[in-house]
């Protein structure tokens, strides 16, 4: 789908939208085949279920905040750092040993995955503390030696500037990315970078806290993104609820919402490898620096979770 493509459907869903409103205006609310008001569609329940976390091994020293599965070796794990330095990627095996270190040049890392070979990495675009460069956005794709391949914009924004990123996730060769400014999650050929399908994220208010890593379920064809709720009188880790929402990529629908129980590991983003679930946590809930008046607004403490540094194994209940 090419911007002009993505402009006129959106202009001819808003002439629908347009046609639907003036058939509702009409005296006695029929419209202009004689049809009478129709009733609204009741609420549909979203099925819930809860889930645990346990605790596998700690990644290298910094702020772990995505992850990703490389099927033959193990965990690839990317850090967000604070301080403008450039950032690491991390190939670990099952148990946990460091095999590979990629630096990348993508910045305040929200969302990374593997595939073709490549760690995939999505740029935040929030500006780094005592940082004085422009805050930089984008994908970054880095091969297993450290060569950077492409450093390309999220599509239908400006050519220097698609909006920030908050997860990536690989479909058999397709790369699945959730696009801050969209509010979207955008389906895209990575080779030619054209949009080939895109749905927004979750509409429900109570679900839009905090929006962040995705995955893409190859098994079952699903896309999960992780999420959670904040407690308004407990502002920190305590209060925070982290949850996973499941996807039907083929409508855009909440097919299923994931509760953690207290206690748990927070995610920051989510990986699935023989349909077992695993995440990473960054250990701390906003990002921002300490002395960053947003971060004191929020009013969480430096590096709060518990579980800091830590990639956990992700359990249904």
């Amino acid at each position: 789908m090419d911007k002009r493509h993505f402009l006129t459907t959106g202009l001819t869903l808003g002439l629908g939208a347009s046609a639907a409103l003036a058939q509702s205006g009409r005296p006695g609310g029929v419209d202009e085949l004689g049809r009478g008001p129709q009733s609204a569609e009741p609420k549909r329940a979203i099925p819930m279920r809860k889930a645990k976390t346990t605790k596998l091994f700690l990644t290298p020293p910094g702020w772990p905040n995505a992850i990703a599965v490389d099927p033959a070796n193990g965990f690839w794990v990317q850090e967000q750092r604070h301080d403008g330095e450039r950032e690491k990627a991390w190939l670990l095996d099952w148990s946990g040993k460091l095999l590979n270190t990629v630096v990348t040049n993508c910045q305040n890392t929200s969302g990374m995955t593997f595939g073709d070979g490549c760690v995939w990495s999505g740029a935040n675009g929030a500006s780094i503390h005592n940082h004085p460069e422009p805050p930089v956005n984008g994908i970054f794709q880095t091969d297993a030696a450290g060569k950077q391949i492409s450093h390309r914009q999220i599509p239908f924004g400006p050519a220097n500037n698609g909006g920030p990123c908050h997860g990536l996730a690989w479909q058999n060769g397709k790369l699945w990315i959730s696009s801050n400014r969209l509010e979207s999650l955008v389906r895209i050929d990575p080779k030619t970078w054209m949009v080939d399908y895109m749905f927004p994220h979750t509409v429900l208010p109570e679900l839009k806290d905090r929006i962040h890593g995705i995955e893409f379920d190859n098994a079952t064809g699903f896309l999960w993104q992780v999420t959670g709720t904040q407690k308004t009188d407990v502002p920190n880790y305590e209060g925070y609820t982290p949850k996973l929402i499941k996807y039907d990529t083929k409508t855009g629908d909440v097919a299923e919402l994931v509760v953690f129980e207290p206690g748990s590991c927070d995610p920051h983003d989510i990986a699935i490898h023989n349909g077992v679930f695993y995440g990473v946590d960054a250990g701390e809930h906003p990002r921002w620096s300490i002395d960053n008046p947003a971060y004191q607004r929020a009013g969480w403490p430096p590096l709060n979770s518990p579980f800091g540094g830590y990639v956990f194994r992700i359990d249904f209940i």
